[in-house]
């Protein structure tokens, strides 16, 4: 913020680059809890909108500013394997990198990114930015092979008989979880994850008519907005048991998502599949209403009985939640949640020499959540192939760096400034288009948002 306010934009992104692989990618589709945590929210006005300040800054500078040189792999270093080239492997790879260690990533699909590009969609995450950034982080250290699954292809036994010193898992959750109702195999009704990814990789297009996507987060969105863009589609509608308040889905996807012409229909439950010669029909749903709260914390959705109806579908896409796949960890013991068990702190799962992190241990988590889990496992994996400790105590890294405030000639247009809103492209341009739909705000915007900010920072470097 320091820096922007200052109009050192180049610095600015040196910042945000030394601890983010990955700024172009986050300052688009990080859900920015840091915000929350704005003392210029938390002081009765507005918090500083950074993921918007973060985009202005990678959109204006060139990534090659900040070119961080990968030492030649000596004596002391190790080659080191890491399965997923998403965001926590490529996290985990550049880290490991940086260290002097030869990483090989083994990637199933043809194209690096993970979750980025098989579930985000191009209109919050252009391809070109994502393959330019991940372009930024390979050098002489890192080796992509693609086409390479777990499992199938390769196996941690093999891998470590060749040589490779450790093993990190980052699979991420790309299996669907499946209604388990009977009829669930009609022609017509895929899962929310083969969906986006046979979109989003391969171009096709398997939404027609009128389309019902089951289920309330951030994919059951993307589904929807993916769905509704397609040719062939009339209308598409959402189903959720909850209401909107307790949807886990971002709410300014769900709210893009209506403003787009896509229905939300709250409240209800699917029951059954209405097929008719092995092909999808309509789906039956019962109403609820909310009860008490349940592990979750969210009121549990009740059958309200004589509420059943059907709802003549052509697609239905099943986007409930995400698991790891059960066929890549079929070598691992699993925890309850579907992925290997770690130790917390360290990443270790219970093979020597194998670690594990991001979405496959968590479940579906978001996108910076699995950079830094991949970050923290690469610290851990440089100490374990070196002989060292691997638990070590966690410090609280204090700002340091001291930039000046810059002088603003009227502070009173300062404390009536409100928070910037990035302009977005107009509905009419984008319903049936995947052109990027949030824009970058402009440089006089840029300043005025970033000299909202306290600079709380100043407490620990410049103290008064």
């Amino acid at each position: 913020m320091a820096h922007v306010a200052r109009g050192e934009y180049e610095d600015a992104y040196r910042v945000l680059r030394q601890a983010n692989p990955l700024p172009s990618t986050c300052s688009r589709v990080c859900h920015h809890p840091c915000e929350a945590s704005c003392r210029a929210g938390a002081t009765g006005g507005e918090p500083i909108a950074i993921r918007t300040l973060k985009r202005f800054i990678v959109d204006r500078v060139d990534p090659k500013v900040y070119a961080p040189a990968a030492p030649l792999p000596d004596a002391r270093s190790a080659r080191i394997a890491v399965i997923g080239a998403g965001p926590a492997g490529l996290a985990a790879a550049h880290e490991l990198s940086l260290l002097g260690h030869r990483v090989t990533v083994f990637e199933r699909e043809t194209k690096p990114g993970g979750m980025l590009v098989c579930a985000i969609p191009s209109y919050r995450l252009p391809r070109e930015r994502l393959e330019k950034e991940i372009a930024s982080l390979l050098n002489q250290n890192i080796e992509l092979r693609y086409g390479v699954e777990l499992g199938k292809d390769v196996n941690i036994d093999g891998l470590l008989a060749e040589g490779y010193k450790a093993v990190y898992l980052a699979l991420g959750a790309h299996g669907s979880r499946a209604l388990d109702l009977p009829g669930e195999e009609s022609e017509g009704i895929v899962p929310g994850m083969r969906f986006l990814k046979e979109f989003n990789l391969h171009g096709r297009e398997l939404a027609r008519g009128k389309v019902g996507v089951i289920g309330g987060g951030n994919s059951a969105m993307d589904a929807a907005r993916v769905a509704f863009r397609q040719s062939g589609v009339e209308s598409v509608t959402v189903f959720y048991r909850r209401t909107r308040e307790e949807m886990p889905a971002y709410t300014e996807e769900t709210e893009a998502a209506l403003a787009e012409g896509i229905r939300i229909e709250t409240l209800v439950a699917p029951i059954a599949v209405v097929s008719e010669g092995g092909r999808l029909k309509a789906m039956r749903f019962i109403r609820n209403e909310l009860g008490e709260p349940d592990a979750s914390g969210r009121r549990r959705p009740v059958p309200l009985p004589g509420s059943q109806f059907d709802a003549p579908l052509d697609t239905l896409i099943v986007a409930i939640s995400e698991q790891p796949e059960p066929t890549a960890l079929a070598c691992l013991k699993s925890s309850d949640g579907g992925g290997p068990r770690v130790d917390p702190e360290t990443f270790a799962t219970a093979q020597p020499a194998v670690f594990a992190g991001g979405d496959l241990v968590t479940g579906p988590n978001t996108v910076i959540d699995a950079i830094a889990a991949g970050k923290r496992a690469a610290a851990v994996i440089d100490r374990y192939v070196r002989g060292r400790l691997l638990k070590t105590v966690n410090r609280i890294a204090m700002p340091s760096a001291y930039v000046e405030p810059v002088s603003v000639p009227d502070e009173d247009d300062l404390d009536s400034a409100h928070r910037v809103t990035p302009p977005e492209l107009p509905l009419d341009q984008r319903r049936r288009c995947f052109h990027e739909v949030e824009m970058c705000i402009s440089e006089s915007q840029a300043l005025s948002e970033a000299r909202r900010c306290l600079r709380c920072d100043l407490e620990f470097t410049h103290p008064t």
